[in-house]
């Protein structure tokens, strides 16, 4: 179901994207021609997973490994900028100090 609601969003995208000028004027197809071929194309993938059972167990498994990756990620990014930014000033004295040099001796 994740896929079908994926693809109908993606397809009312691409809808609003122009065509481009350069290759010619885009087909002319009507509304309820549109409409009507959106209708089949649910219908036949609706019943999808009765012809393939198999394919719909891996798929929804696979959307559920990334749906846990994707909220894991997120998890990751809140505790990242939640997190509070390092002070500028956080070296001390013996930070910033020369380590001590003998003498150097000259040439013998």
């Amino acid at each position: 179901m994740f896929f079908i609601r994926v693809a109908f969003w993606l397809s009312v995208a691409i809808l609003f994207i122009p065509s481009d000028p350069q290759t010619g004027e885009a087909p002319r197809i009507g509304l309820v021609n549109a409409f009507m071929a959106a209708k089949a194309t649910v219908a036949d993938l609706s019943g999808f997973c009765d012809r393939n059972p198999e394919t719909c167990v891996t798929g929804g498994a696979a959307v559920d490994l990334f749906a846990n990756k994707a909220e894991n990620g997120v998890r990751m990014l809140y505790r990242y900028l939640d997190e509070p930014a390092a002070g500028k000033d956080t070296l001390n004295e013996d930070d910033v100090a020369l380590p001590w040099h003998g003498p150097e001796e000259g040439p013998a």
